[in-house]
């Protein structure tokens, strides 16, 4: 949750079995269909008279562009489809109705989908679509696997930022969140640092590996440049005494813990204020 609000952000929904019922109702070939719904799917890209140009130059007769024109203008078509009336019934059932809408001219242009299809936009129209999907029967079929119908999306991540920013909704995230480093001290020591940070991860502590036996100064430094607060160092020395070097990046602060006792050790840390 970001908390933006249905004042701000909504999401237009459609569905493509319904439509290809109607365009069968006004005569439209099934095999012209697709070619319809790139047309419909540009309607908001053009101006309307460019639009009914390029529709007669597809070979659209003037009464189907004129049937297409007065379907996408029925706000209330989506009540002739079974699967729209369960899914704004679902809606309602979530509390969400508020961010959902039905819109006839929400198709998406590409040919995979068969089902509910839609597009998420900031109601000031300031944006492009936010995200825009969803449901294919027939596409993992299509390229060799077995017919598995899904649901899927594509979110355009500046979009996303954009609106949050304008709505005052971006959340300050950790630039990792990670809580520990487990540095690799040499090309001999990749096994003790796997093997430490598997210890730390069944105790509940998110943990980052650095693959790379780089200088000990170099790990240190991307570990606190990542806001990373903990670096774990197993070096010969700490390894020969089954314990290993903890540090605590913010505190500037150095222990030596045995590694049967570090999880709770990291664990017990974290609660405490990360003070310089």
């Amino acid at each position: 949750m970001v908390g933006l609000k249905p004042s701000q952000v909504y999401l237009q929904v459609n569905n493509r079995r319904l439509l290809e019922a109607e365009l069968g109702r006004l005569g439209i070939a099934p095999e012209l269909r697709g070619m319809v719904f790139r047309l419909i799917d540009r309607r908001d890209k053009m101006r309307a008279s460019e639009w009914e140009a390029y529709a007669a130059e597809l070979g659209l007769s003037a009464d189907s562009i004129r049937g297409i024109a007065q379907l996408l203008e029925d706000k209330d078509l989506w009540r002739k489809s079974e699967e729209l009336r369960s899914f704004f019934q679902a809606v309602k059932a979530l509390g969400l109705e508020e961010y959902v809408e039905y819109d006839p001219a929400i198709v998406r242009g590409l040919d995979y989908y068969t089902g509910t299809v839609f597009e998420a936009r900031d109601r000031e129209g300031e944006f492009r679509a936010v995200l825009g999907g969803g449901r294919y029967d027939n596409l993992v079929g299509d390229v060799g696997g077995e017919r598995l119908p899904g649901v899927g999306f594509a979110m355009g991540d500046v979009v996303i930022q954009l609106v949050l920013e304008k709505f005052g909704c971006l959340p300050s995230l950790r630039a990792a969140p990670a809580q520990v480093l487990v540095t690799t001290f040499g090309p001999g020591e990749v096994g003790a640092s796997l093997d430490l940070g598997r210890r730390l991860r069944e105790a509940g502590v998110f943990v980052e590996w650095y693959p790379t036996p780089d200088r000990l100064a170099k790990q240190l430094k991307y570990a606190d440049q990542a806001g990373i607060r903990f670096a774990v160092i197993c070096g010969p020395d700490e390894s020969v005494r089954g314990s290993v070097s903890l540090k605590d990046l913010a505190k500037r602060e150095q222990i030596e813990v045995k590694i049967d006792s570090l999880a709770e050790e990291v664990r017990r840390r974290l609660l405490e204020p990360a003070e310089v």
